[in-house]
Order: C-alpha cells, then sequence, then structure tokens
C-alpha cells in the first residue's frame, strides 16, 4: 500500500499506512481539510436508492445540513427522479463509477470508461468535480487521469460503519466523535435497503455534531472554506 495506494478503512477511521500514502504520494486527494470554520462534509456512497436516498434527504432538510452523494452510474436508470431532488435541494452529486466494484482492479481503459460514463450520466443534472474509488481504493495513476478529467479524488477522515447508531455514552460513540472536527470527511453508506439503519445513524450523527457547533456542508463547500 505504501507509496502506490491510498484508500479509507471500512471502519472508524484511516488506518496509518492510508494516511501516510494520501499525504505523501497522492497529495491532490482529499481526505479533510484545515478550516477554522465549523463544518465537516457528510458524504454518501453507493446511491441512488428509490426509498432509502429520499429517507436520508428528509433528514438532511430538518437538520438543513447539506451534503455529497456519490452515485454509481448503474442505478441512475429508473432514480432520475431522486438524483433530481439531491441537486434541486442543494446538496453536490459525486462521480462513484459505473458498478459497484472495486475500481482498483480495473484497467487503465476500463477505469477510465467507467468513470467517464457515469461522470456523463451525472452531468445532466449537475456538473460533478469529484469523483471517489469503489471500496474505497484506489492508485497515484487513477488519481492522476481522473484529474486530467476534471475530477479530484475524495477518501474520507471518517468511515461509519453499516448499523444502528452508536448507543448514547458507549465506547463506540466517544472514538467516532473523537475523529470528527472542523474539516473533516465522513463517509456514509446508503445505496441498498440492506442499509436502512444509515437513515437514524445520519440523524445521530448531525445531532452530535450540532451539539458541538457543527454543521455539514458539501465536499466543495468544505474546499473553499
Amino acid at each position: 500500500m505504501r507509496g502506490e495506494w491510498a484508500g479509507q478503512a471500512t471502519g472508524q477511521v484511516l488506518d496509518v499506512s492510508a494516511r501516510w500514502a494520501t499525504g505523501v504520494a497522492l497529495p491532490t486527494v482529499c481526505c479533510s481539510r484545515r478550516t477554522d470554520e465549523p463544518v465537516v462534509a457528510l458524504t454518501f456512497d453507493d446511491g441512488p436508492h428509490p426509498e432509502l436516498t429520499d429517507a436520508v434527504l428528509d433528514v438532511l432538510a430538518r437538520h438543513e445540513a447539506r451534503a455529497t452523494f456519490f452515485l454509481i452510474g448503474d442505478r441512475i436508470t429508473g432514480n432520475e427522479g431522486v438524483v433530481a431532488r439531491i441537486v434541486d435541494e442543494g446538496h453536490e452529486l459525486g462521480d462513484h463509477m459505473m458498478h459497484d466494484e472495486a475500481t482498483i482492479l480495473l484497467s487503465r481503459r476500463r477505469f477510465r470508461e467507467h468513470l467517464t460514463e457515469a461522470r456523463d450520466l451525472l452531468g445532466d443534472y449537475q456538473e460533478v468535480s469529484w469523483w471517489r474509488p469503489g471500496s474505497g481504493w484506489t492508485t497515484r495513476s487513477m488519481v492522476r487521469e481522473a484529474q486530467a478529467l476534471g475530477l479530484r479524488c475524495a477518501l474520507g477522515t471518517v468511515a461509519v460503519t453499516d448499523g444502528p447508531p452508536p448507543e448514547a455514552g458507549s465506547w463506540r460513540e466517544q472514538r467516532l466523535l473523537a475523529q470528527i472536527s472542523g474539516g473533516a470527511v465522513v463517509v456514509l453508506h446508503e445505496g441498498t435497503s440492506a442499509r436502512r439503519d444509515v437513515v437514524a445513524t445520519t440523524d445521530w450523527l448531525l445531532t452530535r455534531l450540532a451539539e458541538r457547533g457543527l454543521h455539514s456542508v458539501t465536499l466543495s463547500e468544505l474546499s473553499r472554506s
């Protein structure tokens, strides 16, 4: 992983070697931003979903929060209204490739094809500036190729595991919240009915962040803060 790969853990926080790869070998990859502003960027992977994405959007609306949705290209057909709602409500679209698969295993040709096909589909709704690799791992050459196409790679500071929100006062809650401060990029997952707990987790997370004076913005807004 050192030197060529960078990625995000599927647990609570990026591991040390992924941080090294991102900060040294892949300095253009966004995992967080140094800022004095009380903002974080919530990001949601693997949508759109005909019911779950709408439920997440309802939660974001109640909290007056904005987020970035990294959508999979082959899930857009049939969910066009959901994608339009994301944009209409002030959120941001990100490119999460065409299929739910590990991007790092793709050939260079397939990587470029899948990246640009998804970007073009999303471009019917909003100009896209960000992409995130499937399964959260990428290479230096992929990052550079995407950058040449106008897409900056975004990983994350914290990847919240699937499942219900942590219990109040629990070790899991304390550890997770300790990783989130101003400038953090938080990764959550939706896109399948098995991940319905993301709705309650998003509500819990936004509530806890508000208690600490933090609110969620899009990745592009965070990058300008």
